[in-house]
This record gives C-alpha cells, sequence and structure tokens, in this order.
C-alpha cells in the first residue's frame, strides 16, 4: 500500500518557499510607503512654493526687494521671497524696459544630512 500524504522534506520545501515571497512582498510593500511618503513630501513643498508664489504676485515690489522668510514648516521647509530688477530685457533701441522684476521664490529644508533647494523664477511687472 502506497502512503498518500506529503513527505516533511516537501512541507519544509514549500513552507521556505513561502516565506521567502513572504520577505518580497515585505521589502516591496516598504519601497511603495517610503515612495508614498516622499510624492506627498514633494506635493506638500510644490503646494507651498504656489502660495509664496501667489503672495509674490500682490505683494509691493518694495516689499519684495526687502526679502521675505517663512518660519520652517512642520516638514523642516523655509520658504523665501526676493525681487530684482530685470535689466536684461531691452526694446529695440537698446534701452532698458523698466518696470520688469525677476521674482525668485525658494524652499528650503534638510533631507538627512544634505540641504535641499527648490527654486522658482518668473519675471513681474510693476511700473
Amino acid at each position: 500500500m502506497k502512503a498518500r500524504g506529503f513527505t516533511l522534506f516537501e512541507v519544509l520545501i514549500a513552507l521556505s518557499m513561502f516565506v521567502l515571497a513572504l520577505g518580497g512582498l515585505a521589502v516591496a510593500l516598504d519601497k511603495i510607503v517610503d515612495a508614498s511618503m516622499f510624492l506627498r513630501e514633494d506635493a506638500e513643498i510644490r503646494r507651498g512654493l504656489d502660495s509664496w508664489a501667489d503672495q509674490a504676485m500682490v505683494l509691493p515690489i518694495a516689499t519684495l526687494e526687502q526679502g521675505r522668510e517663512s518660519e520652517p514648516d512642520p516638514l523642516g521647509v523655509t520658504y523665501s521671497l526676493s525681487a530684482e530688477p530685470a535689466a536684461d530685457f531691452r526694446n529695440n533701441k537698446d534701452e532698458e524696459l523698466g518696470g520688469l522684476w525677476w521674482v525668485t521664490v525658494r524652499a528650503r529644508w534638510k533631507d538627512g544630512d544634505e540641504e535641499q533647494t527648490w527654486e522658482e523664477k518668473f519675471l513681474r511687472y510693476q511700473p
């Protein structure tokens, strides 16, 4: 009569394959969580930059020339605004166009030991 079950060796092989697959799944889930956190922080910084750029469109240029800086937010990001005359624009008579300003919005934070910076620069007209 022939036995109809699995041997101990077959059970151990199947169990070890299951544990390896489960370990791979745990590593993959960890990577997904890390990527999700990175994307969430990236989107939060983008929203902060957009908010500060909106402020730069309504604040007087005199205020922007002096510069503005925020306190660090919950993610540790500091935002700043600055403006400088855009002297590199000239008309066809080679005269400087007045009233154009380069406005810079900057986000700075630490990622581990490295300082990170994200900067946006745009033109604004105010005579």
